[in-house]
């Protein structure tokens, strides 16, 4: 019997639940192209270097979600970009939304006058 692998238990199932909430799937050319790789680059090296988002989209959808956000276009994606792409990231990650959280929390005690 063959080994589950990851597209199977993992991928397919995170795929299927994204078009059940509505988004759309993109081609994967599409979306090699709309995170600037280079055709020309041999498929094993394309990716290096290269946006993990569509740097455009999560941009306008930031904005979108919290129309006070003040920040200069791909201040948020510079943030990202130091991010470690492993366990030790997401970790990073859940830090730093954590810190988010808090300092909201402060500016809006204060703005009641808490």
């Amino acid at each position: 019997m063959p080994t589950p692998g990851e597209h199977k238990t993992v991928q397919a199932r995170i795929l299927e639940y994204a078009e059940a909430i509505g988004w759309t799937m993109v081609s994967r050319e599409e979306a090699e192209q709309r995170r600037g790789f280079d055709p020309e680059v041999p498929p094993a090296d394309r990716a290096r270097n290269r946006s993990l988002f569509f740097d455009d989209l999560l941009d306008a959808k930031v904005r979108e979600f919290n129309p006070h956000y003040a920040e200069a276009e791909g201040a948020l994606l510079g943030q990202f970009r130091h991010l470690h792409t492993d366990i030790y990231g997401n970790r990073e990650f859940v830090e730093h939304r954590d810190r988010i959280r808090e300092e909201m929390a402060t500016v809006g005690r204060m703005l009641l006058g808490i």
